[in-house]
């Protein structure tokens, strides 16, 4: 049984920090259900910003890392024809939302979706034209290491784009004690070009106010965009 959207919103809402928060980073189970689906709602502004950011082409084939339960991926496959997305998630409980919110796309070959872990992406070099994470990087053992495999599975040329929280904005809520590693905009430029990046360039977006307002207000994060050497 999927529960609405108001008894998912009802059931986080309910829930002690010292459950949601180590959640978020691989929703597991029926709250994990109810969790994917608020991070759908919440972060849909800078999901949106981000995929303008990296801006599909005609044909290309698209890298998701983190991609939630997959309720973006039907606008993303608007964006240009013939798109082909993939996406990994650690979280088995994210991947089969993500199955069962696209089963036609999955079918017809138009995307591809797998319980995996950005260490070790289950894919050959250069399979991709294109990458993206959003408000992933933070769960990441090592922020190098999972940029070089990002690069190892782009081709030449191919565009990466990261969505981060700032650490101004990560300040004001109560993520360090979960796990969460919130880099600054020169450890995130760093790691890419350690990771054979170049043309990296970061700017600021701050989401728009949220209906009804989040407790912290608008949330403020650096969107990434580096280019494959």
């Amino acid at each position: 049984m999927i529960a609405s959207p108001n008894l998912a919103s009802d059931l986080v809402a309910n829930l002690d920090e010292s459950i949601l928060l180590p959640q978020l980073g691989c929703p597991a189970g029926e709250i994990g259900v109810a969790v994917g689906d608020m991070l759908e709602r919440s972060n849909l502004a800078v999901i949106e910003a981000s995929f303008a950011l990296l801006d599909p082409h005609a044909n290309e084939r698209i890298l998701e890392i983190g991609l939630g339960n997959g309720g973006h991926i039907a606008s993303v496959l608007d964006q240009a024809a013939g798109l082909i997305f993939t996406g990994i998630d650690l979280s088995p409980t994210m991947i089969a939302e993500a199955r069962r919110r696209n089963a036609t796309f999955v079918r017809d070959g138009r995307v591809w979706l797998e319980t995996a872990d950005v260490m070790s992406v289950p894919f050959p070099a250069a399979s991709f034209d294109k990458a993206i994470t959003i408000n992933s990087t933070y769960f990441w053992p090592d922020l190098t290491a999972g940029l070089q495999e990002t690069r190892r599975v782009l081709r030449a040329g191919g565009v990466l784009v990261i969505a981060a929280i700032t650490p101004e904005a990560a300040n004001e809520m109560p993520f360090a004690k979960y796990g969460f590693t919130v880099h600054d905009a020169k450890m995130l430029e760093l790691a890419c070009i350690a990771a054979g990046f170049d043309q990296v360039g970061i700017t600021r977006y701050v989401e728009p106010l949220l209906d009804p307002p989040q407790e912290f207000g608008p949330r403020e994060f650096y969107l990434v965009r580096a280019c494959a050497g």
